[in-house]
This record gives structure tokens, C-alpha cells and sequence, in this order.
């Protein structure tokens, strides 16, 4: 029967019904994509109503514009306080600072941001060469382990006082950074880890500023160069431990009596959007056992305590 029908067809005919049966299989075969292509960011179909589980403003207000939810703008608000000890050419007095911190994080390719912070302070008698009304900074900054992150930062004495001149000057005297992200291997990580959180991450770094200031306002184009290494051991709930150490060139001349020989800090911290944190940091003036320091009794209480609430944009 099928011989007697096939045989009623041309060649030619005989080939195109070739190409339909070999044509109707192969669609058959192709893999049939259910959902539509997602774009560059998730959408979500149903709004997040719990506060603790959104993410960022895009879940507040669920709104898809003014780059809500696209992670280019993160930033946080801080409560700040520490004890400052002010020289008054006699001896050290001490104040105590108490301000409002506003920081922005703004991405603008890849890991690159520019960054600022700026405080508003209520004891503005608490006014040291450590401590700036702002600071800000240009650069790549990686979180990811075995990266380098390189760029610009400024956060010497900036004031809201300066004028047009004395922000230049003082722009110059910000310092160039490479570091490199040196995270412990996993293998060893697994064999302490407490929970997710659990990491062990170093990074040595390099800096240079082209000029500097003394503390006689005296200023130096000789070049500033300062190396170091931190390392941070976060244990477990996003509880850690942290410190770094510091190395100049030239110590002599060049190790200002507010730069310090190393560092030190400890906290609870959330990166997450609309989280709480408590960090203490103890980065100014800290000199190793029998090394002279012009402020003797700087100690525990410099340091600065701060509560942190995080968003993301």
C-alpha cells in the first residue's frame, strides 16, 4: 500500500516530504524554554511585605525605577563615639566626640566606586589631626578572595572650613593603595568553621602619598611610602576580630605621631541591607611596647565605637 502511494509521487515531490518528516522530528527534539528570558536584574511577581526580608529599597517600595534594586548605591547611617586627646601645647587633655555618620558607596563599573563619609559632629571641640569632618575615596574594591583592589583615598584632617585652596593641598596629600585580597583556603577554613560565616582573610597593601604634613604644619614633597598587612577572622555570626600592622620607609621623618605602628578592632557586622551593627576600631597612634609616643596615654578609649544600620539602594 505505502509502496503504491510513494510510488505515485515525482522524485521531486519524494524529496520534499523527506525534508518535512526530517524537519517535523528535529522540532520535536529542540528544548521548549518555559519561562521567558529573565533580564539584567530579577523581577519579582509577588511584593516582600516583612521588613526582614527585604533586600533593598526596591522591596520597600516595590518600584522598578530611579535604579531601585540594581545594588549602585549602598551606603550606611552611624552613631560614632570616642575619647580624643587634644594637645594644648602644655600637656593632653582629653574630649569626647560624639557624631552622625552618613556614608555612600556609589558603583559606577564592575567593583569600582566612588566613596564618601561624612560626620556631623556635636562636640566640636573634639577636633584632633585624626579626626575629619569627611573623607572620601576612588577605586576598585573587591570583596572576592584572590583579587587586587587599587585606587585613591583621603582621610587626613578635611574640613568643612576649607577653603577652595586648602582642599586641593590637602587632596594631594591623600594616598595612592594596591592590596591584594589573601584569603586562607577553603580547606583549612572547613577545618574551624563554625558556621557560614566563618572565614580567615588577609591583605597586605601598599601605599603612597606624594606629600605630606607634619604636626607643625610643615609640608614635605619628598613622598610618603607606608606598607603593611591586616587580617580579619570573622568566627562565627558575623562576629570578628581584626588587625593590621604597618611599616615606614623612613620612621624618623616620616611616621607622623598620629600614624601608628598597628591596629586593631572587633564587632558584630551585617553587610546586609537594613541591618543592625556594633564595631569597635582602634586605628590612630598605636605604638608597639617601648616605643616613644607623643600621646602616653592613648589607649582603649580612643578608639572609635560605632552602631551601624546598612541599606542598599
Amino acid at each position: 500500500m505505502k509502496a503504491s502511494i510513494m510510488g505515485k509521487f515525482s522524485l521531486k515531490n519524494k524529496l520534499w516530504f523527506l525534508c518535512l518528516v526530517i524537519i517535523s522530528n528535529t522540532a520535536y527534539s529542540q528544548i521548549i524554554v518555559d519561562e521567558a528570558p529573565r533580564g539584567l536584574y530579577y523581577m519579582r511577581t509577588q511584593r516582600i511585605k516583612k521588613f526582614k526580608d527585604m533586600k533593598d529599597f526596591r522591596d520597600v517600595f516595590h518600584y522598578d525605577k530611579y535604579l531601585l534594586g540594581r545594588n549602585r548605591i549602598s551606603g550606611n547611617l552611624s552613631y560614632n563615639f570616642q575619647r580624643v586627646l587634644i594637645n594644648d601645647g602644655f600637656k593632653n587633655r582629653a574630649e569626647y566626640r560624639s557624631a552622625m555618620g552618613i556614608f555612600t558607596r556609589i558603583r559606577f563599573f564592575e567593583e569600582f566606586s566612588f566613596n564618601t563619609t561624612f560626620y556631623i559632629d556635636f562636640n566640636k571641640k573634639a577636633a584632633a589631626r585624626w579626626v575629619a569632618d569627611y573623607a572620601y575615596s576612588i577605586g576598585r574594591y573587591n570583596w572576592r578572595p584572590y583579587r587586587f583592589n587599587y585606587g585613591y583615598e583621603n582621610y587626613i584632617n578635611n574640613k568643612y572650613t576649607d577653603n577652595i585652596n586648602q582642599f586641593s593641598q590637602k587632596f594631594t596629600e591623600g594616598y595612592y593603595f594596591i592590596s591584594f585580597n589573601a584569603n586562607v583556603p577553603d580547606g583549612i577554613t572547613k577545618k574551624i568553621k563554625l558556621d557560614s560565616t566563618t572565614s580567615i582573610k588577609f591583605v597586605p597593601f601598599f601605599r603612597y602619598a606624594f606629600r605630606y604634613r607634619d604636626e607643625n604644619e610643615v609640608v614635605h614633597y619628598e613622598g610618603k611610602p607606608t606598607a603593611g598587612i591586616s587580617g580579619r577572622f570573622t568566627l562565627f555570626w558575623n562576629i570578628y576580630i581584626e588587625g593590621a600592622v604597618y611599616y615606614y620607609f623612613d620612621p624618623v621623618y616620616r611616621q607622623l605621631p598620629w600614624d601608628p605602628d598597628f591596629s586593631y578592632g572587633f564587632g558584630y557586622f551585617d553587610w546586609r541591607s537594613f541591618r543592625f551593627s556594633l564595631t569597635y576600631g582602634n586605628w590612630a597612634i598605636n605604638r608597639f611596647p617601648g616605643k616613644k609616643t607623643a600621646y602616653p596615654e592613648y589607649g582603649f578609649l580612643d578608639g572609635n565605637f560605632k552602631f551601624v544600620f546598612n541599606y542598599i539602594w
